[in-house]
């Protein structure tokens, strides 16, 4: 087996050079002989016409070249040799596979198993056929005068191959070196203008240039938010509790022992209790008294009591002692305090509904084109959930709100308004003119009304038509005239702005390409 490595500077034609020199000479051998050659790929004092070309990463001839790896494998193949190749480049591989190569993982791989034991298996193993032999280059051992025409033939072949490769150069060369040139003309134009009225459908396929109507798409997103604000209802509520004394008279004889949190009250009316804040001893003589303090059961000025009210005592102390206040009792109070009433739960949802509408709003305009457009009236607002913190009735100072909602709108291409616009203007040309490209200047689209489902809209354009040129036809009329003549000659044909615009290139003699196809004309607008 051969090995052949490069060093990755090889040209193709170097390659090919070395698969050549790699060619066994002719030889005679046995059939012994020949059946070692066919199963070792090597017999005694013979040159093997197995290869192992060895092509590093970075080989310009190779690497991600197809092309140049099926001429390769072809060359084998003409060549008469068992070819693998050892590659670097991981993508260059793949590419040599698809070329028909044997690609084998290393030269100890090949020196191993041999190059045409390791070819027969691939070729079992993908389903392709028996390798192609030459029948030009092939060695016969009993007809060596066969192998002197087989390299003649090449040599032919070669010849043959370069000749054409020198006669497709001559010809480049040629092409590259006749007269070309470059005509500009800008035809004279005129202005003219419009402007339409366009409705913008939700569904609508295509334009209607007949009703003028272009399609319109709906754009939605999601947005959640949350709001507080204070409530607006109010409404007084008991706040401090009243107190006072009160005087325990005994009696009976017997001393009396009065618990802290004894409950005296009123007797007339929506009757008030108080509790004693301290014990007292009532002394065990008839009509003996005793002062304690005591404290309302419930806060607010219901508490407050007139003197001489608070005459019952509550449980079995009352068999014993008799209970008066001598002195009013004071310190109920009350305070307001915020309701959530139902016009606050409106204005607070209105209100973020609103801010969430903006934002989606904002949010749905940031992502169009820059001819796109959305109408504010065609959004609509659909709640998915809201939340409220408090419900109405309940006593709060703020009441808070959280939302996620659904924003949909009509998003308008007036691209499409556009087209409808230019398609007027081509029908209002007159006959032999056309719009010059690119002379289009389109107005702000102005917004009439809208809704979900369609907007209406009024775009105006200005722009340009010229008479119309054909490039061809224009490149023809001025073939192997000087510069002048053309010049003369086209503002003559033509309706044309200003002189021609010629670039001669490679016109020894002065003169247009008789040939039209290397004359370019350009028609512009300025």
């Amino acid at each position: 087996m051969q090995v052949i490595e490069l060093n990755g500077s090889e040209t193709i034609t170097v390659i090919h050079s070395l698969l050549e020199q790699a060619v066994p000479p002719p030889y005679s051998v046995s059939t012994q002989a020949r059946r070692a050659d066919e199963t070792t790929g090597e017999s005694a004092g013979v040159a093997s016409d197995e290869v192992l070309l060895y092509v590093p990463k970075g080989c310009e001839a190779l690497e991600n070249n197809s092309l140049n790896l099926t001429l390769l494998r072809r060359w084998a193949d003409n060549l008469a040799l068992h070819l693998a190749v050892v590659i670097e480049h991981r993508e260059t591989r793949k590419l040599a596979r698809e070329a028909g190569l044997l690609v084998v993982h290393s030269v100890e791989q090949a020196q191993r198993n041999g190059i045409r034991y390791l070819d027969r298996r691939r070729r079992r193993h993908q389903g392709l056929p028996p390798r192609p032999i030459s029948t030009i280059l092939q060695a016969r051992p009993a007809r060596p005068s066969g192998v002197q025409a087989g390299h003649s033939s090449r040599r032919i072949a070669i010849t043959v191959v370069a000749s054409i490769s020198l006669l497709a150069s001559f010809f480049a060369v040629v092409f590259f070196l006749i007269p070309s040139a470059t005509v500009t003309l800008v035809p004279r134009g005129e202005p003219v203008e419009a402007s339409m009225e366009i409705s913008a459908v939700a569904g609508l396929s295509g334009v209607s240039y007949e009703t003028g109507q272009i399609p319109a798409r709906t754009v939605s997103v999601e947005r959640e938010g949350s709001d507080r604000m204070a409530t607006t209802g109010r409404t007084e509520v008991p706040d401090g509790y009243a107190e006072g004394n009160v005087v325990f008279a005994n009696k009976t004889n017997t001393g009396i022992t009065i618990a802290k949190g004894t409950v005296v009250r009123t007797s007339t009316g929506n009757n008030v209790r108080f509790f004693t804040v301290a014990d007292a001893v009532l002394p065990g003589d008839r009509y003996a008294t005793v002062r304690v303090g005591i404290l309302a059961a419930e806060p607010g000025p219901r508490g407050n009591v007139s003197p001489l009210s608070i005459n019952t005592i509550e449980g079995e102390l009352a068999a014993q002692a008799e209970v008066l206040n001598d002195a009013r009792t004071t310190g109920g109070s009350v305070r307001r305090m915020g309701v959530v009433d139902s016009a606050d739960a409106v204005a607070l949802r209105a209100r973020l509904m609103k801010r969430l509408q903006e934002e989606a709003y904002s949010e749905i305009t940031s992502g169009l084109a820059q001819t796109d457009f959305v109408a504010p009236e065609s959004l609509a607002l659909s709640v998915l959930d809201e939340r409220f913190d408090h419900k109405v009735g309940d006593m709060a100072d703020e009441l808070g709100l959280a939302m996620k909602v659904k924003v949909t709108g009509l998003a308008v291409d007036t691209a499409y308004g556009r087209i409808l616009l230019l398609s007027l203007l081509e029908q209002r040309a007159s006959s032999g003119y056309c719009l010059v490209e690119d002379s289009a200047v389109f107005g702000v689209a102005e917004q009439l009304a809208a809704s979900p489902e369609s907007a209406r809209f009024n775009l105006a354009v200005r722009a340009t038509v010229a008479p119309v040129i054909d490039p061809q036809n224009a490149g023809r009329s001025i073939t192997g005239k000087t510069i002048a003549d053309a010049q003369q000659h086209l503002m003559q044909q033509f309706r044309l702005a200003k002189t021609p615009e010629i670039d001669l290139l490679n016109s020894p003699l002065g003169r247009l390409p008789w040939w039209s196809q290397r004359i370019r004309v350009i028609v512009s607008a300025k």
